[in-house]
């Protein structure tokens, strides 16, 4: 009961047990837990979001020849086949003479078209050379004057 009488004492509750300096603490946990969640969520979420996808890397370059080059060739390994060719919207099979064939036609279409008979070949450091160099036949069959191989430049914050 309070001195007057009017109502019974107020009671600590749960707060009546423990070291009283806590207290404080203790009633901010919940906000400082929501935030430190808050926080993780913020970090993680660029970070874990996954996609199916290609993974490609260019090999080591050196200082070489440098080119305004007007079509460009991007050559990947395959997740069920040998290597994939990409160019110009189209997707051809290494291992497949008919659409080497076929790469060759469109290839030599888009030279003739092209102002600058200079083809760039983005090569995966996981194609082999002798399939580069099949490719190069092909392009120098097409009428491409050169051929650049693209590779990798040093980062200088490395």
């Amino acid at each position: 009961m309070s001195p007057w009488g009017w109502s019974p004492a107020r009671s600590l509750g749960i707060w009546r047990y423990g070291a009283g300096w806590m207290r404080p603490i203790l009633a901010a946990v919940p906000y400082l837990t929501v935030g430190l969640l808050l926080l993780l969520l913020y970090f993680v979420g660029g970070t874990l979001t996954s996609s199916k996808g290609l993974l490609f890397d260019l090999p080591e370059g050196t200082f070489g020849d440098v080119e305004d080059v007007g079509l460009v060739l991007l050559v990947a390994p395959a997740p069920h086949s040998d290597m994939m060719v990409f160019f110009d919207e189209t997707r051809y099979l290494l291992q497949d003479k008919v659409a080497m064939t076929r790469l060759g036609e469109d290839l030599a279409e888009s030279v003739e078209r092209s102002e600058k008979k200079t083809l760039l070949v983005l090569a995966d450091c996981r194609v082999p050379a002798g399939k580069l160099l099949g490719l190069l036949a092909i392009a120098k069959r097409s009428g491409a004057d050169r051929v650049l191989f693209a590779g990798k430049e040093p980062r200088g914050d490395e």
